[in-house]
């Protein structure tokens, strides 16, 4: 399992306000008992994108202002392609198991063309993508990358929350998880699992 978050400027709020800590820890919940590993690799993105050490059990606790508010500043640009070239390079198929992504983000992007081609790349792995748009905006593009013509297989999803506070945690991982097994089912009928 592979959480990506965007910290643009206007997610600054939501790290600083302890949104996105309880977003991990609600999704380590999910990991601990979807992922055998029992841990969360995290990437971070604005303009580029950034390998952060894994989210586990033993480091949840204030893992945001430890780990990512110390090291990394606010970015102002939001680039989807970068953390998108990272999943693609780093679990090429085939894959012994499938590469769930939750990929957070509450605006649009500068780099729409690029983002668009490395989702029709990551088609042909075993990776799907579930992209989250949190916050009051329609996300147009992340509603066009979940449709999007080209691929070999439908890898990504798209699911919208105001406000990702208020949602119960069966709903939210029953939202997370819709699209994955019709995906599941095809990346073994194309041999990526």
């Amino acid at each position: 399992m592979v959480l990506v978050l965007d910290i643009s400027l206007s997610m600054n709020v939501l790290y600083k306000f302890g949104v996105i800590q309880r977003v991990i820890e609600r999704i380590l919940g999910l990991a601990v008992t979807f992922d055998d590993d029992g841990q969360i690799d995290l990437l971070l993105f604005g303009t580029n994108a950034y390998q952060l050490p894994p989210v586990t059990l033993d480091e949840i606790e204030g893992y945001v202002e430890r780990v990512i508010l110390s090291q990394y500043k606010i970015r102002d640009a939001t680039n989807y392609a970068p953390p998108l070239r990272l999943l693609l390079n780093k679990y090429p198929a085939p894959q012994p198991a499938p590469v769930f992504v939750i990929f957070l983000t509450d605006g649009g992007n500068a780099d729409k063309p690029a983002s668009a081609e490395v989702i029709r790349e990551l088609s042909k792995q075993p990776v799907f993508v579930q992209f989250v748009g949190i916050g009051k905006e329609d996300f147009p593009f992340l509603r066009k990358l979940d449709e999007l013509p080209g691929r070999v297989i439908d890898n990504a999803g798209f699911m919208h929350v105001n406000d990702i506070d208020t949602i119960k945690d069966a709903e939210l991982y029953d939202r997370l998880l819709n699209e994955l097994p019709q995906w599941l089912e095809q990346a073994r009928e194309k041999g990526l699992l």
